[in-house]
């Protein structure tokens, strides 16, 4: 069987190859690398290891426990290497020191198979209570782990790890009139609170773009906002996307931000004394409009939900940047702009607002395309 995706969009190679003395064996795995041809080599090179066994006299080469293999060999290794962000670092370590070494460590990397996983997950599922989505996190770090010591040649073969479904998200968003109502709430307390839930949802911003926001990235001659990095607990570095992206300013977050221009600090959104805002006081500003608006608390990511048509279109984001409706919206990327085609499960209340928003992103989509063709 040629390389091929699977559910999860990993790349797997998996073939039945014919020993010298005429039996057969089954290998299979997926590259650190997650591209077809990574699965490919990959596939070559564990055939090359199945038909050339080591020449005789050769000792084989130790297989180490998985947690000396994580301390002296991957951990120093893997996350550099690949420029994990600080979180996905963070988060990884809490996955080892948790639940994978007190569970795997004495294990050798060899008799790390389905069963044993499986026992971890039921384990972690029935006892620590904890959600699928962190299950299907926890064996990501295991599955990289274990590719690394594979192509790394500690190990023969990737085995087959057990598959977690998670349920689909629930996704909340605020109408046009519910995001007027916060608007004004937010305004009672001060411009400058109003304008930054303004700009969440006119850019579709994370909060740690928003937090690491500088003058300088704010082109008010093109009217364009540049996201070039971004603030995860108080660490600044670049997007969730590595990439810069360029998000056109409205005419009202335009003005906005010409009102609150200020000298104390290079960062845009900052508290008195210059200092960086952090991610709780974004929080606290938008529960407390909420609050004031009769609106339900909603997160500050749920504003990225919310997209007004004039700057929806252009919003070069690293996924699904275009609201999310009550359900889901099939987006397409073409020209790297992830433009709406149909809206489904809209609910009863909100369904004039959910075709209006998305009438606005085929209309100025199809505006774009024009563009991009005349260049």
């Amino acid at each position: 069987m040629p390389a091929r995706r699977d559910r999860e969009g990993r790349w797997r190679y998996r073939k039945t190859v014919k020993l010298p003395d005429g039996g057969r064996i089954r290998i299979s795995g997926s590259p650190t690398l997650n591209t077809k041809q990574a699965a490919e080599v990959a596939e070559r090179e564990h055939i090359i290891r199945v038909l050339s066994p080591s020449p005789a006299g050769q000792t084989k080469k130790e297989v180490p426990t998985f947690q000396k293999f994580v301390d002296e060999v991957w951990w120093s290794t893997y996350p550099s290497s690949v420029g994990n962000r600080p979180s996905t670092v963070e988060e990884k370590e809490i996955h080892l020191r948790l639940h994978l070494k007190p569970t795997l460590g004495r294990l050798t990397l060899d008799k790390i198979r389905g069963e044993v996983v499986g026992k971890l997950v039921a384990r972690l599922r029935d006892e620590s209570k904890l959600k699928p989505k962190t299950l299907k996190n926890i064996l990501g770090t295991l599955r990289w782990i274990l590719a690394s010591a594979v192509e790394w040649e500690y190990l023969a073969a990737l085995p087959v790890l057990p598959r977690m479904k998670v349920p689909q998200p629930e996704w909340d968003f605020l109408t046009p009139e519910e995001a007027q109502k916060v608007l004004q709430a937010a305004g009672t307390r001060s411009e400058e609170t109003e304008v930054s839930i303004l700009f969440a949802l006119h850019t579709g911003a994370r909060a740690g773009e928003q937090l690491a926001l500088q003058w300088g990235d704010v082109d008010f001659f093109s009217r364009l906002v540049v996201f070039r990095r971004s603030s995860t607990r108080g660490v600044v570095g670049p997007t969730k996307s590595g990439r810069e992206r360029r998000v056109p300013l409205s005419a009202s977050l335009e003005a906005a931000l010409k009102r609150i221009r200020h000298l104390r600090s290079k960062l845009v959104f900052c508290n008195e004394n210059g200092s960086a805002l952090k991610i709780d006081q974004l929080h606290e500003r938008l529960w407390g409009a909420c609050r004031r608006a009769g609106i339900r608390e909603i997160r500050w990511h749920d504003l990225r939900h919310y997209a007004e048509s004039p700057v929806m279109p252009s919003c070069r984001l690293s996924h699904a940047g275009i609201a999310r409706i009550s359900g889901s919206l099939t987006c397409a990327t073409r020209h790297n702009q992830r433009l709406c085609r149909k809206a489904r499960s809209l609910s009863s209340g909100r369904k004039r607002a959910g075709r209006a928003v998305v009438a606005a992103v085929l209309a100025s989509a199809r505006s774009l395309s024009w563009r991009l063709a005349e260049k």
